[in-house]
């Protein structure tokens, strides 16, 4: 992951929150359920990740997305 300039955390949560992306566009999953198949140690934590990755929290990613 360093060759890519992330440390293998920042790797790790990237590819977490593009799985929970997927996740977010192709199922209906609460975003708790979302939260708990991105591995995330809880809603809010996912949110927080998210907001601060993306920009926006999951629930109105997923709506504009819609």
């Amino acid at each position: 992951a360093a060759a890519v300039g992330q440390t293998p955390h920042q790797y790790v949560l990237a590819r977490r929150i593009a799985h929970t992306k997927r996740l977010l566009l192709t199922t209906t999953l609460p975003v708790a359920g979302v939260a708990a198949a991105g591995g995330f140690r809880s809603a809010s934590h996912f949110a927080a990740a998210f907001r601060h990755h993306v920009g926006m929290t999951p629930t109105a990613w997923r709506t504009r997305r819609h």
